[in-house]
């Protein structure tokens, strides 16, 4: 929400000049230091607006595909990705980072004044706003965020638009011509990739090869997210596979699993570390399915009654265990990759994927991730480490591992019990004993064996 009063409407060439401040989900982002309106140009605000409009809406990868938990720690995770790159490799990747956090940060609007970032980034059905003066993350309605935008834009161009060629009239046609910019930029965005694999992918560059619709130019599709999720983790001809299972997907109705979404959002708060939250949705899952803390948990049983077809593929040579779709066109589906290397090729992995959709499939669907997701590909992490948390606790969780661990003759029998009665793996048994409150009781010695079982980090609370 913007709240300006103008100094001069039509003077200085369309510049805008009043005292405003600027909200952005109830935080106050753009004012003086004492939170009252600061006297500016506005005009720069529109600039910004109009030349980025199409990242702010469709941008949603972080750039190199770098594993971050949100925009605010980009930064942070680059600056390990950089310790032993080469420096002129590093800097090129620098000034591309740079340029990326320049066009999703509203502070970046303002010429010649600071205000503390305030940056504004797509996930899915959301917007996602962090500030660094609160230190706070908001999410938003996509719609919602983008309807008052467009007022913001379309106040600032009307009061911008001289008569005269001036800075103000060049902003103003630039906002008005943002539509058309945007839906040409879309499907490089949406799909989060360059001419040349674009190219390599759809070779006849068919513009319905990606059924995107340029009637709904925001409308992200199962088959854009896909591509945008494996961008940097599959060949192309693998990501060709993915393509073809997901267009095999027919669209179907789960008026089950869509009654058991809707009852846990009555309950669930998107509040905490991700790991809890995931732990607490598993509790609740658990209770709603009347299983006790005790009760083995088969993920399959439960995705067959709420209709979700699972089906198997085989990708060798590949680090991706698993991916589904739930959009406007296909599934909900699941896919397994069956491949020998594969995590899901044991049941014991198996289970764990299939726990690990079902988070998504009862949290994200109409938020973060609304069309699709990529086990291992370039999902949001925060949503990755919510998802892994739930899938371990749902399938064992952590007071009955601390139980065992106390009853056992030694922690590694109590592994080895644990992990043939829930059917899970060793790892993440190790990763529930140690997240339990009996990991504390333990030896110096059982704690590093432990962590040395607990070989692939997937469960960890970090």
């Amino acid at each position: 929400m913007l709240e300006l009063t103008l100094v001069d409407r039509r003077g200085k060439a369309g510049l805008v000049w009043g005292e405003g401040k600027l909200l952005v989900g109830g935080l106050l982002v753009i004012a003086d230091k004492d939170g009252c309106p600061t006297s500016w140009t506005w005009v720069d605000l529109l600039e910004w607006l109009a030349k980025n409009w199409a990242y702010l809406l469709l941008e949603q990868n972080f750039p190199f595909q770098v594993s971050a938990m949100g925009i605010s720690t980009l930064m942070r995770d680059l600056e390990k990705r950089w310790e032993n790159m080469a420096e002129e490799r590093m800097e090129d990747e620098e000034e591309q980072a740079f340029r990326f956090l320049d066009r999703h940060d509203l502070a970046c609007a303002f010429k010649g004044i600071f205000f503390p970032a305030t940056y504004l980034m797509r996930q899915g059905a959301l917007m996602e706003v962090f500030s660094a003066e609160h230190s706070s993350h908001v999410r938003l309605n996509l719609q919602r965020a983008v309807s008052d935008l467009e007022d913001i834009g379309n106040y600032l161009a009307e009061v911008a638009n001289t008569k005269e060629v001036s800075r103000g009239k060049l902003a103003a046609e630039q906002w008005y011509a943002r539509e058309t910019c945007l839906i040409a930029q879309a499907v490089p965005l949406l799909t989060g990739l360059n001419t040349a694999s674009l190219a390599q992918l759809n070779p006849e560059n068919d513009p319905e090869y990606w059924e995107y619709d340029p009637e709904s130019p925001l409308a992200d599709g199962e088959l854009m997210a896909a591509a945008r999720m494996t961008s940097g983790v599959l060949l192309a001809d693998q990501q060709l596979q993915v393509f073809d299972l997901i267009r095999g997907a027919a669209k179907i109705a789960t008026p089950e699993l869509d009654s058991l979404s809707r009852s846990l959002f009555k309950d669930f708060k998107d509040i905490g570390k991700p790991y809890d939250q995931g732990y607490w949705v598993a509790i609740w899952l658990r209770r709603k399915l009347g299983k006790s803390d005790s009760e083995g948990v088969k993920p399959s049983v439960f995705l067959e009654r709420w209709k979700i077809p699972v089906d198997d593929f085989d990708m060798p040579d590949s680090i991706l265990d698993a991916f589904a779709c739930w959009g406007p066109r296909h599934g909900p589906a699941i896919f397994v990759n069956k491949a020998q290397q594969s995590t899901s090729a044991h049941v014991h992995g198996e289970n764990t994927t299939l726990a690990h959709e079902i988070c998504h499939l009862l949290l994200d669907r109409d938020g973060a991730l609304p069309v699709a997701e990529v086990l291992n590909g370039n999902s949001p992490e925060r949503l990755e480490k919510r998802a892994r948390a739930f899938a371990a606790e749902l399938l064992l969780p952590r007071n009955v591992a601390a139980k065992e661990v106390r009853m056992a003759a030694s922690v590694n029998v109590a592994v080895t019990t644990l992990s043939s009665a829930y059917e899970v793996s060793t790892e993440l048994v190790c990763w529930q004993i140690i997240n339990s409150d009996a990991y504390a009781t333990l030896t110096d010695d059982e704690r590093n064996w432990l962590q040395g079982k607990a070989q692939r980090k997937v469960f960890a609370d970090a």
